[in-house]
């Protein structure tokens, strides 16, 4: 029997028993271990990759905005989750805070940071965008975007993710539609005392959502699908 001492990356929504980022996953005589923690990364890759909840428009060179957001992912590898840890665990949540600014040349550049609720594992995630087309009365807006996530806070696992998309939006009034998808690759690297191999996974992602705004505030509810995973996606910030 090997134990070994990996992170819980999951939120209020999760099982009770993960009250910390610690536990011991005990893999026993099980003979699929390494697979187990293969498919525990791509719940952690489509739960804590970086969240788009914008549209493509361009927002300037004095554009600004903050906000406060929340994701909710169920886990799809229930059974993979319960071989490793030995507790049932039900969903991946994160809540944070995200800052974009605007650049010349239709560039924007944004950054988050995010809490896993009731642990002490924290990520950290940057982006830019280009906007092929800026958007405008008459015009849609449509981006391109790369996007990096990495972990702390996590005893002997490292977390990371990559991505590249596209997004596409047009706005009416006080509402913006947006729609968008790409690639993300996320990675999960145990340190060598757990005897188990770093896993990187490759998956197709895509997203969907609508931006509301009044005056400065913004709300924007998101939908977004990596892999088998899906995610429930909300924040509501302050745009300048």
């Amino acid at each position: 029997m090997r134990r070994i001492l990996l992170a819980v990356l999951l939120g209020a929504a999760a099982a009770p028993a993960f009250a910390s980022t610690d536990f011991n996953v005990s893999c026993g005589l099980n003979p699929n271990c390494q697979a187990d923690f293969r498919a525990v990364t791509e719940d952690i890759t489509g739960g804590l990759n970086y969240k788009t909840l914008a549209p493509a428009a361009a927002t300037g060179l004095t554009g600004i905005g903050v906000g406060a957001y929340g994701s909710y992912t169920p886990v799809q590898n229930k059974s993979a989750w319960r071989n490793l840890t030995g507790s049932d665990v039900n969903a991946v949540g994160m809540a944070g805070i995200a800052l974009h600014k605007g650049l010349p040349l239709n560039f924007d550049v944004g950054a988050t940071y995010t809490a896993v609720p009731g642990t002490s594992a924290r990520l950290y995630g940057f982006e830019l965008r280009y906007a092929l087309l800026a958007g405008g009365i008459a015009e849609p807006a449509l981006a391109l975007r790369a996007s990096y996530t990495g972990s702390s806070g996590i005893d002997k696992l490292k977390v990371s993710t990559t991505g590249v998309d596209a997004v596409l939006s047009k706005g009416f009034a006080v509402v913006t539609p947006f729609v968008g998808g790409g690639w993300v690759r996320g990675k999960a690297d145990p340190d060598a005392s757990t005897g188990l191999k770093a896993e990187t996974v490759n998956k197709g992602k895509f997203f969907a959502g609508l931006r509301f705004s009044l005056l400065l505030l913004e709300i924007t509810p998101e939908y977004e699908h990596v892999g088998s995973d899906n995610s429930y996606n909300l924040r509501l910030g302050l745009s300048f």
